[in-house]
This record gives C-alpha cells, structure tokens and sequence, in this order.
C-alpha cells in the first residue's frame, strides 16, 4: 500500500530527495551542492525539460544521500497538466522511500492545489496489476512531502481519490472468470462492510426479486447466461435531503450476443461503469461528503444459448415501455433503462448513469475524451467544471428531435434498441433520455474510449464525479 504523508522541513534525513527544476533558472537545492548541479547542467549531463529525471548522488555533502531532479520545462509553460507529466516518473523504481519538495514542484500553481495533483499522479502511476503474474513485485513506495504548511488533510483526501481510482481499475481488469455478477456483488458487499458507516446499507437482489419488480429489459440481456443476473442497490444517507442516484453499466461480459462481437478482446471492461460508481462511492464516503447517494448497477453478461435474446424480439421494461430489438449487442442501455427506472422508483431527484456504451463515441472523441449528455444545462456545465478541476476532458454531445424520432421510429414497439452506427452515441443517449420522468435531472457519460487503453483499466471519470458531487456548482 503506498503512504503518503507531510514531511517536516526541518527534519534531517538521508532519504532520496526529489527536486523540480525549470529551464534556464538556477537549481537551489543547498548551498553545498548547488555549484556541482550547474556544472553537470552546464556539461549536458542534466536535463530539465518536462518530465525528465536526473539522478544525483550527493557524496555527503548533504544529508540525503540521492537527488532526483524533476525537469518542468519552461516557468511560462508549466500549469496543472504539466505536474502529471513532470511527476509521471516518480514511483516505486527510484526508491522504496522518497521525499518530495512540493515547493520546488508547484511552480507558479499553489502548493495547496499542487499537491492534490502531485498525490493522485503518484497513486496513479505507482500502480500495478500483477496478482496472476507468478513473480510478482514485492515494492512499495512511501513518499514524505515537504511543504511549506501543513496540508495533511489534503493529502488524505487526495489518496483516497486516487486509491479508489486505483481499486476501480482492479475491478475492470479482472477476466471474467474472476469477475462474474456474482463477484461482483461480493466485492460491493465487502466494500460497504470495511466501510463501516451507519448511514450505509446495501440490498443484492437475485433473478426471482428482478422478475417480480418487472425489469424485463435487464432481464431479457441475461437469458443466454447460465450466470444469474444481480441487482445491486446501496444507499448512503449522511444528511435529510434527496438522493442522487448513480447507475453503472455492468455488463460482466459482452460477447454481443447473437449479434455476435467480430472481436470481443477486452470486453471484460464492459462494466467499467459500475466500478465505477462503487469508486465514487469509496470516495464520497471515505471522505465524508454530506450528500445522499444511491448506487445502482445491473450486473449480468451477455453470452449465448438456446434462451438468448434474439434480433426481433419485443420486451418490456420496468416503466411499460416497449422495445425492438434491432442488434442483442445493444445490451448496456436495456440494462441502463431499468435501472434509470428503479432510481426513480427509489426516489432518486438527480441521475447520473456511466457507461461504456458505444463504440461510436470513440469514433467521435477518440480515447481520451468522455462523451457526456443531459437534459439541463446546467448540470452539464457543472459536470464540465468538475472535469476540468480533475484534468478529465469531457465533451458535450447532442439530443436532438431527429435523433429522438429515429429512437421512435419502430412500426411494432415503442422504441427501437439501436438506430445503427450513425449517431449512435446520441442515439443511445436518447434511448436513455426515455427511461428519465420528467423534473427529473439527468446526466450520461459515456466512457466506452476512456475507461480502457492498451496498458488496461484508466479510472476515467472517477475524479470529475467525486468533484461534481463535492463542490457546489
């Protein structure tokens, strides 16, 4: 477990030191070492350009033994962004204990929102998914943070961010065979039980409870599995007031069903959405926010047999809301539909559904950007605040009339599943938008791009929705 912690300036140590330099500005570090540092610069032996790290030993001329010098670049370029990359390669390699001199690492950014970042990048980038690995790393780091006041209080809330960003990504790069509905429901419950909050509850229903409460949309994803369905409900109540709900996309497993995925590598991250939320929740509750949340996640795969749903079929949903199903690899908005529809039977006033939806907002926006919808404007720019205080770039999507009516524009059903790979994005938004009553708030992002690359599970948008939750925009 990494630890993080406030250092005492006049403490005396021999732990490695870890500096930030600009270019072409003097390097202080101490007045017995300064000289021997601008000579190796001047000689070509030192860089400080963005993200670079040079390894100085000291020979005893100060106590710590070891200098790492952090290259920023330039002074008049260096902003929040610029201290992810220049922290990047701060982790377990350069030692098993650091000490970091935030000063020198903030620049013209204030130490109080400097370290927030400089702790949420060490989490990040310290992070390792090595359990079925046979030899695995044994390293931990443990980082001292020199600061000029005490901002210990910071650091705590910033390393729960970012071990929560951490276990999110645990759970989404776990294969299937570790990770079924099932386990997951065991993780949820595991998770509220070491949370130990009187105002947390948690329910799991099973497949016969689903049935009663008429989720047939969620339901009908799950008949070509030999896995049952769960329904996972937790509420957390620090304070009166109305609950925001927050529902995650978990499909354990997406092969497509009968319409049948030509690639299906990676599709173990299809339930990216409901880790989560269940990481949103370690935050929020971990660091007390007085804001009610319910947490909501469908949890099934889709897979085949002879009981899978089929191109054609006609189901029901909770609200009696009718839909044709044009591709069964449309799957995450029939569960989403439902469980939109239990928020509110829940009483939930504000909805925010994440999902990794479509892969045609990753045609739109790439990998790294989130495509994100609603239907209040404000809530939308709020959610855009949040993400920019994180450094996670979201983008605005439409729902526009057309969009809807081609939603609507089956002959035999209410609604249609999928209206193609043209505007799909908007198009299963507005899907969505069905399931949502009216006066009630809703928002949707869709993380089908951000919330796997090829180095595994990202986290994506965890940080924004804990920052959207906490600040009152």
């Amino acid at each position: 477990m990494l630890q993080i912690y406030c250092h005492p300036r006049a403490k005396i140590s021999s732990l490695p030191l870890v500096v930030g330099a600009f270019n072409d500005e003097a390097i202080k570090v101490d007045s017995h070492l300064d000289s021997d540092i601008d000579n190796l610069r001047k000689k070509g032996y030192l860089s400080t350009d963005l993200g670079t790290v040079n390894k100085i030993y000291t020979f005893g001329k100060i106590p710590n033994e070891i200098i790492y010098v952090i290259g920023l670049g330039k002074r008049s370029e260096y902003n929040r962004k610029n201290i992810i990359t220049g922290c990047q390669k701060i982790t377990f390699e350069l030692g098993e204990e650091l000490l970091i001199d935030l000063p020198s690492l903030s620049g013209n950014i204030s130490e109080k929102e400097a370290v927030g970042i400089i702790v949420e990048t060490l989490v990040y980038n310290n992070y390792r998914f090595d359990q079925y690995l046979k030899e695995k790393s044994e390293k931990e780091l443990k980082v001292g943070i020199i600061a000029d006041e005490d901002l210990s209080a910071l650091i705590k809330e910033a390393l729960i961010i970012g071990v929560a960003v951490n276990n999110t990504r645990d759970l989404v790069n776990q294969p299937y065979n570790h990770m079924t509905a099932e386990d997951l429901a065991g993780y949820a419950q595991e998770l509220v039980a070491n949370l130990n909050n009187s105002d947390l509850s948690i329910e799991v229903y099973e497949k016969e409870e689903i049935e009663r409460m008429g989720m047939n949309a969620f339901l009908a994803v799950n008949q070509g599995s030999t896995a049952g369905p769960k329904l996972l409900h937790i509420k957390y109540q620090p304070v009166s007031g109305p609950f925001v709900g927050l529902i995650g996309k978990g499909l354990m497993y997406d092969t497509g069903g009968y319409s049948l995925k030509s690639s299906m590598n990676t599709m173990k991250s299809d339930m990216a959405g409901a880790a989560t939320v269940l990481g949103v929740l370690e935050t929020v509750v971990k660091n007390a926010l007085p804001i009610n949340i319910q947490v909501i996640i469908c949890a099934t795969d889709n897979r085949i047999n002879g009981h899978a749903l089929l191109p054609d079929d006609i189901i029901t949903a909770m609200n009696g809301k009718t839909i044709e199903i044009l591709s069964t690899d449309a799957e995450g908005r029939l569960t989403l539909a439902d469980a939109l529809c239990f928020a509110q039977k829940y009483k939930c006033k504000k909805l925010i559904d994440i999902a990794t939806l479509t892969g045609a907002v990753v045609v739109a926006l790439g990998e790294d950007v989130t495509g994100l919808f609603g239907n209040d404007e404000k809530e939308i720019q709020a959610m855009i605040a949040a993400s920019q205080e994180s450094l996670e770039e979201l983008w605005p999507m439409p729902i526009n009339d057309a969009i809807r009516k081609k939603v609507r524009s089956s002959k035999v059903a209410d609604l249609k599943n999928s209206t193609g790979r043209n505007m799909g994005a908007s198009s299963a938004a507005a899907f969505l938008e069905e399931f949502v009553e009216e006066g009630i708030k809703w928002l949707h992002l869709d993380i089908a791009g951000t919330a796997y690359h090829d180095a595994g599970a990202t986290g994506a948008v965890l940080r924004t929705i804990y920052r959207y939750l906490k600040s009152p925009y």
